[in-house]
């Protein structure tokens, strides 16, 4: 079970060992299909461009690798998840500033949508993006 991705669309994955011993197939948009077999044992995993790269059973060890890891990519990742400071869209840890609003261009909200699985129709005008957005948006007022 995928439990954090990278929000920069890096292949940065960290995993919930739930299925031990599985093998599960990924398809691609573009069709390619990559094979991942889950550890035999640990209770969580880490992968990189689709390799497994660490194993371990503690949360802790699994989070700061992932962190780590996103950093060495260049960019924060906003550390270990905090309750009420960071919100989770798609496996995707959010803080309340990277929300798009009106200054955004409909392609970066579009972006944004589409890193963290927020569903939209092509045809959406920005207002009904920024709309559907302020929905999963804990930080705006109902």
């Amino acid at each position: 079970m995928i439990i954090r991705k990278s929000s920069k669309g890096y292949n940065i994955v960290l995993y919930r060992n739930s299925t031990p011993g599985v093998t599960r197939i990924k398809t691609y948009h573009d069709g390619n299909e990559i094979e991942l077999t889950y550890p035999t044992s640990y209770k969580y995993f880490i992968t990189i461009d689709d390799s497994i790269v660490k194993r371990t059973n503690s949360w802790e060890t699994a989070e700061v690798f992932y962190t780590e890891e996103c950093e060495k990519k260049g960019y924060t990742s906003h550390g270990r998840a905090i309750v009420g400071e960071h919100v989770m869209l798609g496996q995707i840890i959010t803080i309340e500033s990277e929300f798009p609003d009106s200054i955004n261009t409909k392609s970066e909200i579009k972006d944004f949508m589409d890193l963290r699985n927020i569903k939209y129709k092509s045809n959406d005008t920005k207002s009904t993006l920024l709309a559907n957005i302020d929905v999963v948006n804990p930080w705006k007022a109902t």
